[in-house]
């Protein structure tokens, strides 16, 4: 193997790397900030009210920082197929793992709600009459259902079943330790959820507290990801990696 080659190989791991490492701290402050301020409001003029307190906490606790935390799942996932894949032994799995996460990024971007939001809480605390206030209100409500909605829903659940998906073949190929895969089969069922129209009573209570004990699982597969990913040395090309599931 080439100079060239290894290089390949490095540089696509440390991004790997570096985007699990992005995930962690994204994650690891939307938790912190749960925990000590709550979840979002759930009323059109409670996201208003949040977002003209406090900009920062408001976004942060309304999961803004998510549009990085999911940009930075391409690279991640795109390392995982390459790194996982031995021969054609887990290929299919992998190739279906980031084809869901790629479409979980793009509903993902297209249902995401919290930016337009700021921007009609802007607008609504500088209304000058209960009119346009109750037209801005009309138009938050809109997107609020779509945030209550089964798209983010889909993306989410796209996602859970490609960590689910990727931590098996961690299993089968044992590149990574067997904790490593069983935590992100766990973490990643935990992130799962009913669709919103069929939430019993029951689970809308205890939904939140199985996310966050998911989501804390998650944090340890994520850095797990990133030191194996930067101990990595090279094999082979990605494009030829590539070529072979194909084929």
């Amino acid at each position: 193997m080439n100079d060239d080659d290894q290089r390949e190989w490095t540089g696509l791991f440390k991004l790997g790397a570096l985007s699990a490492l992005i995930i962690v701290i994204v994650f690891f402050v939307e938790i912190v900030v749960i925990v000590f301020y709550g979840l979002p409001p759930t009323s059109v003029e409670g996201w208003f009210a949040l977002l003209n307190a406090n900009r920062a906490v408001g976004l942060i606790q309304t999961f803004a920082l998510d549009v990085i935390a999911v940009s930075f799942h391409a690279p991640l996932y795109l390392a995982l197929f390459f790194y996982l894949r031995e021969g054609q032994k887990g290929a299919a799995t992998l190739l279906v793992a980031v084809t869901l996460a790629l479409i979980g990024m793009a509903v993902f971007f297209s249902t995401n709600i919290t930016f337009s939001m700021l921007y009609l809480s802007g607008q609504y605390a500088s209304a000058a009459s209960p009119e346009q206030k109750a037209q801005f209100v009309i138009s938050g409500q809109t997107l609020l259902s779509i945030y209550n909605g089964t798209g983010p829903f889909v993306a989410y659940l796209f996602y859970a079943v490609a960590g689910i998906l990727v931590s098996i073949v961690m299993l089968q190929t044992r590149r990574f330790a067997m904790w490593v895969g069983i935590a992100g089969i766990i973490g990643n069922v935990l992130e799962l959820g009913l669709p919103p129209a069929l939430n019993p009573p029951f689970f809308m209570q205890i939904d939140p507290f199985l996310i966050g004990i998911g989501g804390v699982i998650l944090l340890f597969w994520y850095v797990a990801i990133a030191v194996k990913f930067y101990s990595q040395k090279a094999r082979t090309k990605p494009a030829q990696a590539l070529s072979g599931a194909i084929h």
